[in-house]
């Protein structure tokens, strides 16, 4: 009912489903480094921005409150610039939370993917060693 060449079948697609699990494995964690470092790179350019907007936000205060203009113009001018400024934090605070739930989002789908390869695969092996095992010689 069972015999060597069964069973040596039986140990070669099963060393195989694990090197493919493995392989499946290794992929699924290089394409999530790949997307964390694309994410970090996002970040990274839109803290570099949002740096630069700063720093022009505060040299157009300093130029704007110069102790020769009218303090009526200037109130104004504050005025404008902090609803600016509110506007602008709002944009860049929807901006970092689209970003993290894209970064939550992604690597889950690539560990899908991979993860019901190896199952349909372990599936298979285990029909076959039903098979294998339920045949009558």
């Amino acid at each position: 009912m069972f015999n060597s060449n069964t069973a040596s079948e039986i140990k070669d697609q099963a060393s195989e489903l694990a090197e493919t699990a493995q392989e499946t494995l290794s992929d699924s964690a290089k394409a999530g480094k790949a997307s964390v470092r694309k994410l970090g790179r996002k970040l990274e350019n839109k803290a570099r921005d949002s740096k630069k907007e700063a720093l022009a936000l505060l040299e157009s205060l300093r130029d704007i409150l110069d102790p020769d203009a009218h303090s009526n113009a200037t109130e104004h001018v504050i005025e404008q610039l902090s609803e600016n400024f509110s506007e602008w934090s709002e944009s860049l605070d929807k901006e970092l939370s689209q970003v993290l739930k894209n970064s939550r989002i992604q690597p889950r789908q690539w560990l899908r993917k991979p993860s019901l390869l190896t199952l349909s695969l372990a599936v298979g092996a285990g029909v076959l060693v039903g098979y294998a095992l339920g045949k009558d010689d």
